[in-house]
């Protein structure tokens, strides 16, 4: 399990560190912004066993962001996510993750009915 430990806080932006349940920090996830037209997302997780985790609180953060600071129009904002150097696609880890745990919950459908 991960969880955001702030790391520091202005008014254009914060910085967050991203902590397993022991408090060690696996990475971070930092943004900032500019108005309501310009936000920027940076974020890097340091141990790839911990990926769906990480994709799983960040992309609900990073939702939350866009609906927070660009609104509720389809601006786009500079994301950049990594995993040791490669890019991590968000909103395609999040899909899966969805579909993951649905499937899995269709497999107990399936044997509760066996």
């Amino acid at each position: 399990m991960l969880f955001f430990q702030p790391e520091f806080r202005n008014q254009e932006g914060e910085i967050l560190n991203v902590v397993d349940s022991n408090g060690k920090a696996v990475g971070y996830i930092a943004y900032l912004y500019k108005g309501e037209n310009d936000l920027y997302i940076m974020g890097q997780l340091d141990n790839e066993g911990e990926k769906q985790n990480f994709i799983d609180i960040t992309s609900k953060y990073i939702d939350g962001l866009k609906k927070s600071i660009l609104g509720s129009e389809e601006k786009e904002m500079n994301l950049s996510i990594n995993l040791g150097g490669e890019a991590i696609d968000v909103e395609q880890g999040q899909s899966q993750s969805q579909s993951q745990s649905q499937g899995q919950g269709q497999n107990q459908d399936q044997s509760q009915q066996n």
